[in-house]
């Protein structure tokens, strides 16, 4: 299969994302540093893109993406009514432990994070998912996309990781090794991952 393109963002940060609390389908609004770090993603994007026209914008219909790829249209002069949004690229959903702290999981669901660490991969967390799960769902909107030229894409971390190892051709361990701030733009192009300053 031949990948277009994808220029990776990952939402602004979030409050949640302040004290660790796990988020998932469950949301926070964006923090101030979180709305200037999209911002400033939107200026890195200015400098690589060309004829909007030609560009995609995809975004994670969950309220923290929603927002940050609000503000990244607003800065590119894009129009809202441009924007896809796709269940399919929404965030890993945590389950029982989604809206928690990870100490307060540690606490009361300590089976299930040893039974996580011990097989990230795979392991399906109650009510939740496993990077298993998620890799299908993306599978299928790689192949959704197949033929496009750019992508812009507006999602979360645990969500990004899983496209990049798929583009990307990693094992799952390489895969589970990756991380994405709030401020890094990512172009994912040939099979290969270049950081957008």
């Amino acid at each position: 299969m031949q990948y277009p393109t994808i220029i990776l963002l990952r939402h602004g940060e979030t409050e949640w994302n302040l004290i660790s609390r796990y988020q998932g389908h469950l949301d926070s609004p964006l923090t101030a540093k979180g709305i200037d770090q999209t911002k400033a993603n939107a200026k890195k994007l200015k400098k690589v893109i060309g004829k909007l026209d030609q560009i995609k914008i995809y975004s994670s219909p969950l309220g923290r993406a929603k927002a940050s790829c609000t503000i990244l249209c607003d800065e590119l002069n894009i129009s809202l009514e441009d924007i896809i949004y796709d269940d399919r690229i929404k965030e890993f959903s945590y389950g029982i432990f989604e809206g928690k702290t990870k100490d307060e999981c540690q606490l009361n669901y300590s089976k299930d994070v040893a039974a996580r660490e011990a097989d990230k991969w795979n392991y399906q967390i109650p009510d939740g998912e496993s990077y298993k799960m998620v890799t299908r769902r993306l599978k299928s909107w790689l192949a959704d996309i197949e033929g496009e030229s750019i992508i812009i894409m507006v999602a979360h971390e645990m969500v990004n990781r899983a496209l990049r190892g798929l583009y990307r051709g990693l094992e799952t361990e390489e895969t589970l090794q990756l991380r994405q701030a709030n401020d890094l733009v990512l172009m994912l192009k040939n099979s290969g991952e270049y950081i957008l300053n």
